[in-house]
């Protein structure tokens, strides 16, 4: 998967910005901060798929059923 990455805002790296694979800041603040918010946005994400996974699933099922 192709999500945000982190980038450095300062030399010392103290102050980071999330940013998409669109180029768009999501985000600021500490490295540990931007890594436990990608961290949850990838979590959602496969959330997401796993969802559409499963109705896809079940909708093949049904359809094979009616056809039958």
């Amino acid at each position: 998967m192709n999500g945000p990455t982190i980038l450095p805002l300062d030399d010392e790296e103290t102050i980071c910005a999330i940013q998409d694979k669109m180029g768009n800041i999501l985000g600021t603040g500490s490295r540990e901060v931007c890594e436990v918010l990608i961290h949850i946005i990838n979590k959602q994400h496969s959330e997401k798929l796993a969802i559409k996974s499963s109705a896809r699933t079940q909708l093949s099922n049904v359809r094979a059923a009616i056809i039958i």
